[in-house]
């Protein structure tokens, strides 16, 4: 399976790991197909969602697609902690706001949200502590110098970080699901980075039991695709993997191929996993920290 991903400066089209592929491509590209999932329900009454340990991709789902996906064994939800499955399909903002970070001279502003049923305000609160940590870090695309981020809580936001139920996600218009691999997507027609709470909340197997890694490479690499950057190959055996390689299906170049040989070789390189664009970046971005609104 091949994956196509919106080209540089294009807002026009979902961009991600598991966007649908796009007519005259030559790939599959039939109706998004919403699988029943297993579902028990908590002491609240929410629908929740257990994935089994060894869960990998059914090989039917999306006929060829489904059968290159269940290839890639690093691609599957690690096992891990309840999630809801659905959640209402629509978005509440966290309050908070705050100075742009960095010193670039293009300020990008964003607004952090949660869908509806998800979670708790607390659990909220948490989530937007956590892009704002990780988009604040002199690592993180404020490094290359050219670009400073700005968290505002009304207005017309450059772009929405919407954590989303992992079912709701995979709506046609939204992410999708003709790759069935779980994944998280910049949609372009709606200006919104989508975080799949299901990879929030397990991770993926590139990045072991570190979570919290993995967290700070989901939003990187899906607002990397909101500033405009497309998927890159690892360079070399053993190097930090590109923040914009698909690092929730893998780190080895020969798996990515099957999904989008246009831009990824089969060259046999693997890469290391790693969260952030600039890694080798130290010095402390200017910045002011977020404060909840009143």
């Amino acid at each position: 399976m091949v994956v196509v991903f919106q080209t540089v400066g294009s807002p026009s089209q979902p961009t991600s790991a598991s966007v649908p592929a796009a007519p005259g491509s030559g790939r599959p590209t039939g109706p998004s197909v919403r699988p029943t999932p297993t579902t028990v329900t908590d002491s609240s009454g929410h629908i929740v969602l257990t994935t089994p340990a060894e869960a990998v991709p059914d090989p039917a789902v999306n006929g060829a697609e489904g059968q290159i996906a269940a290839a890639i064994t690093s691609g599957a939800l690690p096992s891990g902690p309840e999630i809801v499955a659905t959640g209402a399909g629509t978005w509440h903002t966290v309050p908070g706001a705050g100075q742009p970070h960095g010193m670039g001279s293009e300020t990008r502003t964003y607004s952090v949200e949660v869908e509806d049923g998800l979670q708790s305000a607390e659990a909220d609160q948490a989530f937007a502590a956590a892009v704002d940590a990780t988009l604040a870090d002199p690592r993180s695309w404020i490094g290359g110098g050219q670009v400073s981020l700005q968290r505002v809580d009304t207005g017309d936001p450059s772009f929405r970080i919407s954590l989303t139920s992992q079912m709701t996600i995979r709506s046609p218009d939204l992410c999708g699901w003709d790759v069935p691999l779980e994944a998280s997507c910049f949609n372009g027609w709606q200006g919104r980075v989508l975080i799949n709470d299901a990879r929030w909340a397990r991770g993926a197997i590139s990045y072991g039991t570190d979570v919290r890694a993995y967290r700070a490479y989901a939003v990187n690499h899906e607002v990397g695709h909101a500033l405009g950057f497309s998927h890159q190959p690892c360079p070399d055996n053993g190097a930090p993997a590109p923040v914009m390689m698909q690092q929730s299906w893998s780190t080895s170049d020969d798996d990515l191929n099957l999904l989008d040989p246009d831009a990824i070789p089969a060259d046999g390189k693997v890469c290391v996993a790693n969260p952030y664009p600039f890694p080798g970046v130290t010095q402390p971005s200017v910045t002011s920290p977020s404060a909840a609104a009143g």
